[in-house]
């Protein structure tokens, strides 16, 4: 199945700013949305976390794994996330791919990432384009038993001249 809303936001604002000084990237994004007024955003991060905690979700049995919490010096490799809202409050929705020193590991270097539930900053620089005009809420998804945006069903047009892939 599909969803997919166009939007045709009134304007996209921009932010840059900094996480310093072991800011829960969460909660600072969180107030960040409320205060700015921002009901559906995106975020790119990089930088360094002195802590995150990892979760993941069992999607053949539908559950939650116990986290995986790690508390050391990190480098963002790749950070990612979205802020739309749940329950009247922001949703802040990250994915993260960190790396750190490991000398048991090949080259000395490890790779880790994930979903962050958690994550504090030691340095992490980030942009955020707010979308306004576009409130995201989250919704039930029963099928796949996750909170999801509540977006239109997209249908796609049926006709005669559909093509099947060919191998060749």
């Amino acid at each position: 199945m599909i969803s997919l809303t166009h939007i045709n936001t009134r304007a996209i604002r921009v932010f840059m700013g900094t996480l310093t000084e072991g800011e829960s990237l969460h909660t600072a994004f969180a107030r960040i949305a409320q205060q700015e007024q921002i009901f559906a955003a995106t975020l790119d991060l990089l930088g360094g976390l002195t802590e995150v905690e990892f979760v993941e979700y069992d999607f053949v049995r539908k559950i939650r794994k116990p986290p995986l919490f790690f508390a050391r010096p990190m480098e963002i490799v790749a950070g990612h996330g979205t802020i739309s809202w749940l329950d009247s409050e922001p949703h802040v929705h990250i994915h993260l791919v960190v790396s750190f020193r490991d000398e048991t590991a090949p080259n000395g270097i490890s790779l880790i990432g994930g979903h962050a539930a958690r994550a504090t900053a030691f340095a992490v620089e980030f942009t955020l384009a707010a979308y306004d005009g576009v409130p995201v809420q989250r919704v039930m998804h029963e099928a796949t038993g996750l909170s999801l945006w509540k977006l239109s069903p997209f249908n796609l047009p049926t006709s005669s001249g559909d093509h099947e892939a060919v191998e060749s």
